[in-house]
């Protein structure tokens, strides 16, 4: 049974359990100095307890806080929420990160997604125009959009995406991605836009993350559907093993444990005291 807590209760609460570590990273991604720093597992463990909760949900948006924020997203109810209430909480927004949350966590799953995405990819605003490609993806990845024109929309991203402001350029990606993975029958005409827009992200890809470049996304994903691994994959695989060993071996404890190895083979070939005396 659902944890009844008011919103005082609740704000305690993250705020006991924030990572000064995690705030940092927050910050360092564009979150405002309002956060507490809590792990996403811990928010998913308190949402759990409290179950569906729309009035709380919205109690807990309002404080501005962005745990408090991320926290919402998982209690709001999808089908309470109105136009207006999601254009409100969306649409002042300015951390991308937070706009994919209540995307993928609320919006996606709202029986207002048709009008939104369709409105905010007309936006002439960076964040809302992400999110309504990233709703989009979201509903087809879902089998929610039944009457989808797959070649306009083909059209749209490859017209779109070369001008696009970056976070845009994610959102178009993202969709074109979703469409490659979900709708088998259009995999190909998705990987052939990718290669013909090229690698429009100049930043080296994280250790452990897949390429944004869309045919490799792509082939990452089938490939690990399948079980297997690309060949891209394998390698960045191997090259974080082995920085992790490298890494390993440059820890003070690996530098100990070298120089007692050495001390100890050199004690062995030194005679003893007593050998040395007769």
């Amino acid at each position: 049974m659902p944890k009844t807590m008011t919103l005082s209760q609740v704000m305690k609460q993250l705020e006991s359990e924030g990572d000064e570590k995690v705030r940092q990273r927050y910050v360092r991604d564009g979150v405002v100095d309002n956060v507490f720093g809590v792990l996403l597992g811990k928010l998913r463990g308190l949402a759990a307890t409290l179950g569906t909760n729309h009035g709380l949900g919205l109690e807990l948006w309002e404080t501005g806080n962005h745990d408090a924020r991320i926290l919402a997203c998982m209690l709001l109810d999808p089908a309470a929420l109105t136009e207006k209430e999601a254009r409100g909480l969306l649409e002042p927004l300015s951390n991308a990160n937070l706009v994919d949350e209540l995307v993928s966590r609320l919006l996606v799953q709202s029986p207002v997604a048709p009008k939104l995405q369709q409105k905010w990819r007309d936006s002439r605003k960076e964040l809302p125009r992400r999110a309504g490609w990233k709703l989009l993806a979201g509903r087809i990845a879902r089998g929610l959009e039944k009457e989808l024109d797959v070649g306009a929309t083909f059209a749209r991203i490859e017209r779109e995406l070369p001008d696009a402001p970056y976070r845009v350029k994610e959102g178009l990606n993202f969709c074109l991605v979703w469409i490659g993975l979900h709708l088998p029958e259009y995999t190909a005409e998705a990987i052939a836009i990718g290669e013909r827009l090229g690698r429009w992200d100049p930043r080296p890809i994280p250790k452990g993350c897949t390429s944004s470049y869309a045919p490799e996304w792509i082939a990452a994903s089938l490939a690990l559907r399948k079980g297997e691994k690309t060949e891209a994959r394998k390698t960045m695989e191997a090259a974080s093993a082995k920085a992790k060993v490298k890494r390993k071996e440059g820890t003070p404890t690996a530098a100990k444990a070298k120089v007692a190895s050495a001390r100890k083979k050199s004690a062995a070939k030194k005679p003893s005291t007593s050998a040395r005396a007769r």
